[in-house]
Order: C-alpha cells, then structure tokens, then sequence
C-alpha cells in the first residue's frame, strides 16, 4: 500500500535554482519567505480555500505563517506528520516547493480542490498515485462560516 512517504518530492537542487533565478530577485531568503508568507496570509483573508491548493505543503506554511506572526486568524492546528514528510532544509525551500506545487494546481483548474494526486516513486508498493486529501478543520470552518 502507497503512504505518502513514497510521493515524488521536487530535488533540492531544481529548488535552490528556482529560488536564485525565479525568487529571490536581489533579496535574502529571509525577506523573500517573509513576503511570500505574507502574500499568502493575504490571500487566504480574502479566500481561505486557497489554503487547498498548497495539498501537502500547507501544513509547513502554515507553520511558517505562525511562527512569523504574519496572522493568527488561520488557527493553530498542523499535521505534524505531513509536516515532517513535507518541509525542507530551509524555509525558503520549502516556500518556493509549495509556490511551484500550488501554481501547477492554479494553471491546471485544480486551485479549490482538496483532492491531490501525488505521482510516487516507481519503487513504492503501488504505483498509482497517492490520494492526499488537504483538510485543515479551522480553515474549512472558516470556509464554511463564510458560506
């Protein structure tokens, strides 16, 4: 049976060159992660189902996001265990790792889903993807208060 342990994880390099030639734009990590947790901590006051299209990364973003005090009206709740298969070395790593994941659901039409096919390694158990399922009980209270 495929745990989301076997899911295909972007490499760090093809991140860290993202980060450099796509991200940072003249900034560090640290002010380049601050904005972009900020940017989403926007987003999500406007529309917290946007929450969904960051699939295994979000618990790591939301983590960042508290910790950085960016908001605190998203809750407190993390999946600790998606969290620790799903967070990288560094922080601006794993923000640029949930940019690119959430900008490929955003141009496939997939921006809302909560449904996540994630490819897995051609040596798992099984080879069809792995259906992870993005559910944040205070996020989607918050969705569901505002109708």
């Amino acid at each position: 049976m495929t745990t989301l342990i076997d899911a295909v994880m972007p490499t760090e390099e093809h991140l860290e060159q993202a980060l450099q030639q796509e991200a940072l734009a003249g900034r560090t990590e640290d002010a380049f992660t601050a904005s972009y947790l900020a940017g989403v901590s926007k987003q999500l006051s406007d529309n917290p189902t946007i929450y969904r299209a960051y699939g295994p990364w979000w618990p790591e973003i939301k983590r960042l996001i508290i910790e950085t005090e960016v908001n605190q009206s998203f809750g407190q709740g993390i999946d600790a265990d998606v969290k620790a298969i799903y967070s990288l070395t560094r922080p601006a790593l794993t923000v640029i790792a949930a940019h690119l994941y959430s900008a490929e659901r955003i141009e496939s039409g997939y921006i809302y889903s909560a449904y996540h096919e994630l490819p897995v390694h051609e040596d798992a158990d099984d080879t069809e993807p792995y259906l992870y399922v993005s559910n944040d009980d205070e996020i989607e209270k918050l969705i569901a208060i505002r109708g």
